[in-house]
């Protein structure tokens, strides 16, 4: 488990790994978890359909979107200099894998839980990929890899963290940064050739184009979730809000989009769209 927790917790991120597909729980559920009656409902509620071939192909087509064509050729990084390239090239399809799921998730959490209470309810379309269940556990070949911890980190590291802060406008470095940072020469390299995308003009459209893409297909998806008012006082629910909109408008998104850049460094321009999962 990414922290230590509860048995009640405990099995909420077992299912999540599960449900998922991927060795890892994510930063939005280890926050979440905050807040464990929110999430241990919401999380049963939602579930089901995300174990269905209907939310696998809407994962898919995110995914599909998130190479930005602008900036699409890149010269391939050497990675013969590295060791443990195939638990890189792992861990990075691993999280490419689960980013389009999660972001679909935030919009399901925000959308039943702040969203319009009535909603026109009516038969999905393509309603057999809601009856066709994925296989359930997690996909072999997946990986993890263990997060460098920024406080216990100095010199070239901490530099980069601080920079991808700074570019990114974030408080904290993401889990995913921290699990590249084992191969610290490699994410120097790659940042120093991505940094200057982000926040241009084709980053934050595309950026917008996944928020809304991945808004647009979640009502197929609530139209066969049965869902409960959760009563909470009013501090947490608004904490709660402004987390799920955080990760959902940004966070996540732009976490994609960077790694979709990344891969295709790794790859000589060649994004792994078609992954060994």
């Amino acid at each position: 488990m990414p922290e230590k927790v509860g048995p009640r917790m405990a099995l909420i991120y077992k299912d999540i790994q599960n449900t998922l597909r991927v060795p890892v729980v994510n930063s939005i559920f280890r926050i979440l978890a905050n807040y464990p009656d929110y999430l241990e409902q919401r999380w049963k509620e939602v579930s089901p359909v995300l174990r269905t071939m209907a939310f696998e192909k809407q994962a898919d087509e995110i995914r599909e979107m998130a190479l930005i064509n602008e900036f699409s050729t890149f010269p391939e990084l050497s990675l013969k200099n590295q060791t443990k390239i195939k638990q890189l090239i792992a861990f990075n399809d691993t999280i490419f894998y689960v980013l389009p799921k999660l972001l679909i998730i935030t919009g399901l959490f925000y959308e039943l839980s702040y969203g319009a209470e009535k909603r026109n309810r009516s038969e999905p379309e393509n309603e057999d990929d809601y009856y066709y269940k994925i296989p359930f556990g997690i996909v072999k070949g997946t990986e993890k890899v263990p997060l460098i911890d920024p406080g216990k980190t100095r010199g070239n590291i901490i530099n980069v963290f601080d920079s991808i802060k700074e570019v990114h406008d974030y408080p904290l470095i993401s889990s995913y940064y921290r699990g590249i940072a084992n191969w610290p020469e490699l994410l120097q390299e790659i940042w120093d050739r991505i940094k200057s995308m982000v926040g241009t003009p084709p980053y934050e459209k595309r950026k917008q184009e996944l928020v809304v893409f991945s808004t647009n297909g979640l009502q197929n998806l609530q139209n066969v979730i049965k869902t409960q008012h959760i009563i909470m006082p009013e501090k947490e629910s608004e904490e709660i809000r402004h987390i799920l909109l955080a990760f959902q408008q940004k966070f996540i998104p732009e976490m994609l989009l960077d790694l979709a850049l990344i891969k295709a460094n790794l790859g000589g321009g060649k994004p792994a769209i078609q992954l060994s999962l």
